[in-house]
Formats: C-alpha cells, sequence, structure tokens
C-alpha cells in the first residue's frame, strides 16, 4: 500500500463487522480502532470509560424534534461523546492510515479521498442466529437483540447526520457478510485499498 489509506466499517449488529475489519487490519498492517475510540474519548472527557459505555453509539431519549437540541448547540453526555470522538477520528484519519469501525466514521469522512467506506450486512436471520451462536442466548432473546441494536444504530446515525446518513451511493463498497464470508470481504475491501492507493500515489 503506498501513502495512507484508511477504511471505514460501517456493520449491522450480527454482521461481524469488527472481526472483519480485525482481519483487514492485520492483512494491512495498521491499527484497528472501534472500541478504543471510546478509551480516548473518555481520556479526552475526563471520563471513566465505563461511563462512556453506557451511552457508546446511542441517542439520548429527547421529548422533542430529534434534531432541535442538537441544531441548537444544547448537548448532553451522548452529545458531548459523539463529538469526542468525531475529533479523534478527524485526528487518526489525518495522521495515519488504519481501520475504523462504527462511530459514524464514514459519514465524518465521507469527504476524505484518502477513505474507503465499507458498509458490511448480512440478512436479518443470520445475523440472528450469529449472535445466537456467538453469545449462547435462545432465538428469542437474539431476535430482541437484534432489533434492539439494529433500532438504536440507525436512530444515532440518523440523528448525528442531520438525517442524512446512512446513503447506500455515498458508500465505496455494500459486502454481504452472509455470501462472502470474513475472508471473501477482507479480498473485496484489500483490492479497493490497492486501487485507491495507486489512484492517489501511483505506484503498483
Amino acid at each position: 500500500m503506498n501513502g495512507q489509506i484508511v477504511v471505514t466499517i460501517s456493520r449491522e449488529y450480527g454482521a461481524e463487522g469488527h472481526e472483519i475489519g480485525k482481519a483487514l487490519s492485520l492483512r494491512l498492517g495498521v491499527k484497528l480502532y472501534d472500541k478504543d475510540i471510546l478509551g480516548l474519548a473518555a481520556q479526552k472527557q475526563g471520563t471513566e470509560k465505563n461511563l462512556i459505555n453506557a451511552v457508546d453509539e446511542r441517542v439520548a431519549p429527547r421529548f422533542s424534534d430529534p434534531f432541535l437540541l442538537w441544531r441548537m448547540g444544547t448537548t448532553n453526555r451522548n452529545d458531548d461523546l459523539f463529538l469526542a470522538e468525531e475529533a479523534i477520528i478527524r485526528d487518526l484519519a489525518a495522521s495515519e492510515s488504519c481501520v475504523i469501525v462504527g462511530r459514524l466514521s464514514d459519514y465524518l469522512l465521507r469527504q476524505e479521498p484518502h477513505a474507503i467506506k465499507v458498509a458490511v450486512f448480512a440478512p436479518r436471520d443470520f445475523r440472528i442466529h450469529n449472535i445466537q451462536s456467538k453469545y449462547g442466548l435462545s432465538e428469542s432473546v437474539a431476535k430482541a437483540q437484534v432489533r434492539r441494536r439494529d433500532e438504536m444504530r440507525q436512530s444515532y446515525c440518523r440523528y448525528y447526520s442531520g438525517g442524512k446518513w446512512p446513503q447506500a451511493a455515498e458508500r465505496d463498497l455494500l459486502l454481504n457478510r452472509a455470501t462472502l464470508g470474513i475472508d471473501g470481504c477482507v479480498s473485496v475491501i484489500l483490492a479497493a485499498v490497492q486501487a485507491r492507493s495507486k489512484a492517489l500515489y501511483g505506484g503498483d
């Protein structure tokens, strides 16, 4: 890989975006940032990481227009965390090649030419079975967990992007984990990294 490339991975719950990001970072020889960003945000805020975990990728309950307080600049702990993570993500993207999972990084870096924006998805039944196997849950509990986490992530993305994200047309790659597998997803992303690196920096 020639020059700096950042890969962002948005993911549906149970589609194993973290596992894909980890495998990709090892193949590229770069750092993976996922929940690590929480620790950095906690340091930035002077807040314990375990308290930050409680609001990670969540929108605080609102009793008015869901975008009103954000537009007015009125924030709470969730908003403060997002702002801290945004600053960290932009700093990382400006300083090193890396893989960043979640935290709306694809939206935040949407105008960066050296950022490759990947979305990982899978059919709902596949994700439910995945969560069942991974955590030893019953089917009903796994279904409820997938539904709840999907709703939380969708709300988070809509809220902090002002309703502008996710947009499939803005992603560079849409990958079906169920059909490609983890290794297949990594191979496709590696090809995209090589192509983007060549286009930006030249060389083989």
